[in-house]
Formats: structure tokens, C-alpha cells, sequence
């Protein structure tokens, strides 16, 4: 058995941080990642997916190793198009929308009377939102956001500015009494560090220079220090516990091996992603031994709930000009009759679903099929949730290539949700009627997506008798062993993208395991 300072599972943008915030420390690291390598920056990738057109089969893991099975009412592949088994994780893929949850976020039982509070106030984050906004260079202002809560310093990077389109509609809206905004976004609008300024390639999930924020950027980083070992295509089968509750070493495999090997480690951080993270503590349950036997574990589930609509209009807008995701409206979070519902965050964006090529032939029979796009703009309105008991993660019956049970996910939605679409709704027709649509879409309730915000499964709270960790992601019961990630959201987590608030409390754990001593 070989061993270590620290064990991570998972090198998503969780893992990353905590890997590189503890090098820095004088940790040794080592990082554990089920999928492939994933060069940086990802220009390889930019040429096979955007150029080629080609989905490389050496992105994935390999044969037996990735698996997840689905019940409820949620459509969405979850397996293949919500998560990213690579080293970097997701986030080698986000949009880099970068917003903080607001005050009342955090306490939506205290205040509206659903969900739970957390076990710490927007002030006790606060300070750690302004690190993730440094680490990931975010560009931003809340000079134009009349909702955006208080701030004790300023975003690093100047913000983008608002597109064509964008202040087309912006001033349209504003003469009805609703504000739209910039969006704050892990993207460099000038050159930072070591990453230079975005030149707009227009596909921010596979940016090829690196101005798009990705886990890898600091993660080559914490190699460089020689302190941190990546382990590729290689699967954490358990955690294992001794009688006092300590946790002792990884039991891993490599994919292509036909046996395990135990990795041991004087502090253990599991950051494997909601699913991956609840189903890797499902597996370690041995109470003969120690066990971790948390009833809480893979309950409190919930996704962002994410309707997509369309408006066309009869002047031409020149949507696509830019990339990213640009408008945003923050007016609807906190709304006078939330917790009847949920709150909504309205994201703008110049991609649209009209006038998609369906049939190709000439050049003038390909513009002709694209015209209706001058006259669209695509919007989405993204609502909270509330976890249920329908809500939950699991084992599932089906098994990977060494036996070990694949993830379950259940996932049914309650009234709450079906409130929060009605309000989807009625704020549908407020843009459609304030901004002069000519025509509208939005998708009926049974195509709501998650836009892959998935929070809950290892719920923060104050003891294990509501929860499974700590507000410091510590599990309860144990000295050194760590869950970490939007696995420790709990209630509804508001309407707002969640990778800031993971990135912070990330960083908020990594001071807290330091200032330990452990």
C-alpha cells in the first residue's frame, strides 16, 4: 500500500482547486480521475469537435467504466450529456457563467418557508466568492445589476459588454420596468496571467486558447510545483474506514487492470460530482468495519429547472455575433411570491434554434434555411427546485466491468415545480409583450432541463442526523475524510449557475483543512 498527505477523487474544478490551493501549502497531493487525460488548452479538442465535427473516442473512458441509470420524469441523458469523465471534469466544457447565490439563498426556510437553511450566511461566503472571482480571472461589474448582492471588492477583470442584439431588447425592456444586464463570466475580457484576452471563436465549451476559464489551467500548475500526482483511467472502488471512524486509504483500480490496489492517505476529499460522490460513499457502507453509513447519503437532490424559449421578431436582430451567453436578468430571484414558487434567472443568448440547416444543398439554399435566425433570439428561464423524497441518488441493478453497482438516479418532480413553470410562463409573456415579439415558443414543462446543475446527495448541515458533512464538506463523524462540491448544497440553492459557490467553498475548505493541521 502505497501512501500519501492527501487523496482526491475527482480532478473537476472542486478537486483542482483544493489540489492546487494545498500544493501551494506544501501538500502532497495525489488526484484520481476515472476518465482520460484532457490536453490544455484544448485547441486539440477544438479542432475535433468544432472543426472535424468528431466526438473523439479517447475523451471517454473507456468500455464498462461509465454508467447511470434514470428513473422519474427527467429526459435528459444525465449519463453522457450532463457530465464530462475527463481529467478536468465539466468544467473543461462550461459556459463560465460566473454568479454568486444571493443572501436569501441561503435561507429560504427562515424566509419563504421551503427548503433549508444553510449552516452559513452569504457573509461567512463572501470573502471566498471574491477568491473564486480572482482564481478563475472573472469578468464582471454589478454596476448594471441593481439586484447583485454586496461585494467587498471588485470583479478582476472589466466586464463584456452587452451585443447588438442585447441592447436592442435591453432598451425595449427597460421601458416596461425590467432590467437586463452583463454576465459575469469566468472569460478573460483582457489578458490574465498566463491566459490571454478572448478573441470570440464563438464556442466558449471547447474555447482553444484558454480565455474560457478550465480546471486544467491550474491543475498543470500544481504538477508543476512536483507535489501533485494525476492519476488517469483509473476507478475508486471504496473508501476504507477503520472502527473509530478515520478514514484509511483508496481502494482504486485501472481501468484496463484486473486488480485493485489501495492507496493510503492521512486526509481523504471526495469531489467526484454529485452522482459519482453519493455513490462512492453508498459503496464504502460497511458498518462491520466502520463504515460510512450516513442515511442521508444521495437524498436532498435537486436540479435547476431550465425552460428554453424562443422570440421571433419582424426586424432583424443579427443574433450569433458573439459566442457566450451575454443578457442576463436577476430581477425575478427573489420575487414577492416566492415560495409559492421559485425564483427565475432570465439568460439571454445570440444562439438560437431557428433557421437550423436541415437539408444541405447550394450556398443559397443553405442562407435561405438560416434566414429566420436574423429575426430570433433564444432565451431561458432557469428556476430553483425543492428536493422531495422522489428526488434521491442510489446503487442501481446494472453493474460496471469490476461488479460494483453503477449510480441510480431518481428524479420526479413535486408542485413546487410545477408553480415555478406557471411562473416560467407568466414572465414569457411579459418579455414577449415588452420587447414587441412578433411570435414565441416555450418549451411545455416536460422538456425542462438541468443545463448540468445537479446540488444536493451530500447534504451540509449541522449533525448527522439531518445531513451527511459539515459546512467545511468534513463528514460527520470522521476527522479526515472530505466531501466536497455541489454535492454539499442542501435545500433549494436558488436560481443561480452553482460552479462559483462550489469554486468558493472549495477554497473556503482548503483554508479550513490547512488552519487543522491536518
Amino acid at each position: 500500500m502505497t501512501e500519501g498527505t492527501v487523496a482526491i477523487v475527482g480532478s473537476g474544478i472542486v478537486g483542482t482547486i483544493i489540489a492546487y490551493m494545498l500544493t501551494s501549502k506544501g501538500y502532497d497531493v495525489d488526484i484520481f480521475e476515472k476518465g482520460p487525460e484532457y490536453p490544455y488548452p484544448h485547441a486539440k479538442q477544438f479542432g475535433e469537435k468544432i472543426t472535424h465535427l468528431y466526438d473523439a473516442p479517447t475523451n471517454r473512458p473507456g468500455s464498462g467504466v461509465q454508467g447511470l441509470t434514470v428513473s422519474g420524469d427527467y429526459r435528459y441523458d444525465l449519463n453522457n450529456d450532463e457530465r464530462a469523465l475527463v481529467v478536468g471534469g465539466s468544467a473543461t466544457r462550461w459556459e463560465a457563467i460566473a454568479l454568486r447565490m444571493g443572501p436569501n439563498d441561503f435561507k429560504t426556510r427562515t424566509l419563504y418557508g421551503y427548503g433549508d437553511d444553510w449552516p452559513m450566511t452569504y457573509d461567512d461566503v463572501e470573502p471566498y466568492y471574491g477568491k473564486a472571482e480572482v482564481l478563475l480571472g472573472v469578468s464582471g461589474t454589478d454596476a448594471d445589476n441593481p439586484f447583485a448582492p454586496w461585494r467587498s471588492q471588485d470583479y478582476p477583470l472589466p466586464p463584456f459588454a452587452l451585443s447588438y442584439d442585447d441592447a436592442i431588447l435591453a432598451a425595449r425592456l427597460r421601458q416596461q420596468g425590467i432590467v437586463m444586464h452583463t454576465t459575469p463570466q469566468a472569460r478573460t475580457r483582457e489578458a490574465y496571467e498566463e491566459r490571454p484576452a478572448c478573441l470570440n471563436f464563438g464556442a466558449c465549451h471547447v474555447c482553444p486558447i484558454g480565455a474560457r476559464y478550465s480546471p486544467n489551467y491550474h491543475l498543470l500548475r500544481a504538477v508543476q510545483t512536483g507535489r501533485c500526482r494525476v492519476h488517469s483511467n483509473v476507478s475508486v472502488r471504496r473508501i476504507v474506514m477503520d472502527a473509530s471512524g478515520r478514514a484509511k486509504a483508496l481502494v482504486y483500480q485501472p481501468n484496463d487492470s484486473a486488480a485493485p490496489t489501495e492507496h493510503g492517505a492521512k486526509v481523504i476529499i471526495v469531489a467526484a460530482g454529485v452522482f459519482e460522490s453519493a455513490r462512492l460513499l453508498l459503496l464504502s457502507a460497511d458498518g462491520s468495519r466502520g463504515g460510512l453509513n450516513n442515511e442521508h447519503i444521495g437524498k436532498g437532490l435537486v436540479f435547476h429547472h431550465v425552460f428554453n424559449a424562443d422570440l421571433q421578431y419582424k426586424d432583424r436582430l443579427y443574433p450569433g455575433r458573439v459566442g457566450p451567453w451575454t443578457g442576463q436578468s436577476h430581477q425575478f430571484l427573489d420575487p414577492p411570491t416566492r415560495g409559492k414558487h421559485g425564483g427565475i434567472k432570465v439568460e439571454c443568448s445570440s444562439r438560437t434554434s431557428a433557421g437550423r440547416v436541415t437539408k444541405w444543398g447550394t450556398g443559397a439554399e443553405i442562407m435561405k434555411q438560416l434566414q429566420p435566425r436574423l429575426y430570433s433570439r433564444h432565451v431561458k428561464f432557469q428556476g430553483e427546485s425543492t428536493p422531495s423524497p422522489q428526488k434521491f441518488v442510489t446503487l442501481s441493478t446494472q453493474r460496471d466491468r469490476f461488479g460494483d453497482p453503477f449510480a441510480h438516479v431518481s428524479y420526479t418532480s413535486n408542485e413546487f415545480d410545477f408553480n415555478t413553470y406557471a411562473f416560467a410562463r407568466s414572465l414569457m409573456d411579459r418579455f414577449r409583450a415588452a420587447t414587441e415579439a412578433d411570435g414565441h415558443h416555450l418549451a411545455s414543462y416536460d422538456q425542462y432541463g438541468s443545463n448540468a446543475h445537479h446540488m444536493g446527495g451530500c447534504c451540509m448541515g449541522r449533525d448527522a442526523r439531518s445531513s451527511v458533512v459539515n459546512e467545511f464538506g468534513r463528514y460527520h463523524g470522521s476527522s479526515n475524510l472530505f466531501v466536497l462540491g455541489g454535492s454539499n448544497f442542501l435545500g433549494s440553492c436558488g436560481a443561480m449557475n452553482p460552479t462559483l459557490t462550489m469554486a468558493a467553498l472549495a477554497i473556503r475548505a482548503a483554508d479550513y483543512i490547512v488552519d487543522q493541521n491536518l
